[in-house]
C-alpha cells in the first residue's frame, strides 16, 4: 500500500504517467531539477507497468515512488492516483496504431482521475483534425486512414484525433483539466530517422518533409517536460488549453542549420503530402495528413501553441532548433561527397573483391542440386 499524508502543509503529489517515455520521462527531469533549486512543493510519483524495468530503475534516483498500474485496468490507474493532487496523463496510438485502444486507454483514465478526486490533470491531447477538415473547401481530397479493430471510421489523423475526441470529453465532463498541445518533436529527426540523410555517396544529404514553405512549430521534448512542471505551478491553467512549442522553423532552415551545424551541405526536399503518403513505411499515410493537417491549418495550429513571455520565464527558457542540434551532433555525422570516379573505383574494387571470393552456404541455405535422374522425369 502506499503511504499517503493528508497533511494540508505536506508536499503536493503529482502522479506522472510514462514517465520511461519521452513526455512522461522529460516531466520527471523537470520537477527534479525543480527539487534540486530548492523548491519542495510536490512529491513525484511515477507510474509505469513496470517499476523492475531498466529504465524505471534509472528515474529511481528522481523520482519520490514509483507505482505499477496499467491503463487498461481503471482499478489500478485509480489505485495509483489516490492521495495526488495532480495527474500528468499520457497516451501512446504509436505502441499498436490501434486508435480503438486509444481511446479506450483514455476513457479509462478519464474515470480513473474522477475516482481518485484528482485536483488537477495535465492531459497531453491534440486538436481534432476532423473538426477543421469539416469545414474546408478542399475536404473530399482527404484521405480517411483505416483504423482496426472497430476504430472510428472518419479520422483523417488518427494519433491525434483519438486524442483529440477523448480530450473534449475531460473538459465537457467539468473536469479540472489543463489540456497540453505539443508540437513537431525534435527528436523525431534521431528516433524516426528524418534527419539529413542521402541516395548514394556521391549526393547531397537532404531532410525531406512535405510541407512546402510553411514555418512548423517543433519543440524540443525537455522543453515538454519544463511545461509540465510549470502548469502544475499555475492551477488559474485549470479549464484552459497550453500548447508549447520551441521554435518555428521552415524545411529549408531545417536544412540550412543541419548544413551549418554539421559541416556539410544540406538540402530541403518539399515533397507534395500525397507523394510522401506513398513511401510505404508503417504510419506514412497517418503522417502525410499529419503533416498536411499543420500545413494547411498552420495559423491557428501555431497560434495556439504560442509561449507567453511569463510562461516561459516560468519554464526558465526553451530551446532552439540550432541549440538542439550542436548538443545532438554525434546523431548527424555527415560525410563529405565522393566524386563519382572515387565511387566507381570504389564499386568495381567491391565487386572483384566478391568474385575472387567463393560464395560459402549454411548447409540449411545451400542450393538444392538435381541428379541425372531428373531429366528422366
Amino acid at each position: 500500500m502506499f503511504n499517503f499524508s493528508s497533511s494540508n502543509d505536506a508536499p503536493k503529489i503529482i502522479a506522472i504517467m510514462g514517465a520511461t517515455g519521452q513526455q512522461g520521462g522529460a516531466a520527471v527531469r523537470a520537477f527534479h531539477a525543480l527539487k534540486e533549486s530548492g523548491n519542495n512543493t510536490f512529491r513525484i510519483r511515477a507510474i509505469t507497468r513496470n517499476p523492475a524495468s531498466e529504465n524505471a530503475q534509472a528515474i529511481a534516483p528522481m523520482v519520490d515512488e514509483i507505482v505499477k498500474a496499467d491503463a487498461n485496468d481503471v482499478t489500478s490507474m485509480a489505485e495509483a492516483f489516490r492521495g495526488c493532487h495532480g495527474a500528468f496523463l499520457v497516451s501512446n496510438w504509436w505502441e499498436d496504431l490501434d486508435v480503438a485502444h486509444e481511446i479506450t486507454i483514455l476513457r479509462n483514465l478519464k474515470e480513473a482521475v474522477k475516482k481518485a478526486g484528482v485536483k488537477h490533470i495535465v492531459n497531453s491531447v491534440f486538436e481534432d483534425s476532423r473538426d477543421f477538415v469539416a469545414n474546408a473547401d478542399d475536404k473530399d481530397t482527404w484521405t480517411i486512414i483505416p483504423t482496426p479493430n472497430g476504430g472510428p471510421t472518419n479520422m483523417y489523423v488518427p494519433h491525434i484525433d483519438g486524442k483529440g475526441q477523448v480530450g473534449k470529453e475531460f473538459e465537457e465532463e467539468g473536469l479540472p483539466v489543463t489540456s497540453f498541445f505539443t508540437s513537431f518533436y525534435y527528436e523525431n529527426f534521431i528516433n524516426l530517422g528524418m534527419g539529413p540523410t542521402r541516395q548514394s555517396e556521391s549526393d547531397p544529404y537532404a531532410i525531406t518533409l512535405p510541407i512546402s514553405d510553411a514555418r512548423m512549430p517543433m519543440v524540443a521534448v525537455d522543453d515538454m517536460g519544463k511545461a509540465i512542471c510549470a502548469i502544475f505551478q499555475d492551477e488559474s491553467l485549470i479549464g484552459k488549453t497550453v500548447g508549447i512549442m520551441s521554435e518555428t522553423l521552415s524545411g529549408a532552415e531545417m536544412a540550412e542549420t543541419f548544413a551549418k551545424i554539421c559541416g556539410q551541405p544540406v538540402m530541403y526536399n518539399a515533397v507534395p503530402w500525397n507523394v510522401f503518403a506513398s513511401f510505404g513505411f508503417p504510419g506514412c499515410g497517418e503522417l502525410a495528413n499529419m503533416f498536411r493537417f499543420k500545413v494547411d491549418f498552420n495559423e491557428t495550429y501555431t497560434k495556439t501553441r504560442v509561449v507567453s513571455d511569463e510562461f516561459d520565464e516560468k519554464m526558465g527558457g526553451r530551446i532552439k532548433f540550432e541549440d538542439w542540434v550542436v548538443a545532438n551532433k554525434g546523431a548527424f555525422v555527415l560525410e563529405s561527397p565522393k566524386k563519382e570516379d572515387d565511387v566507381a573505383e570504389k564499386t568495381l574494387s567491391e565487386a572483384k573483391e566478391k568474385s575472387e571470393k567463393p560464395v560459402q552456404y549454411d548447409d540449411e541455405d545451400a542450393p538444392e542440386v538435381c541428379c541425372s535422374q531428373c531429366n528422366l522425369m
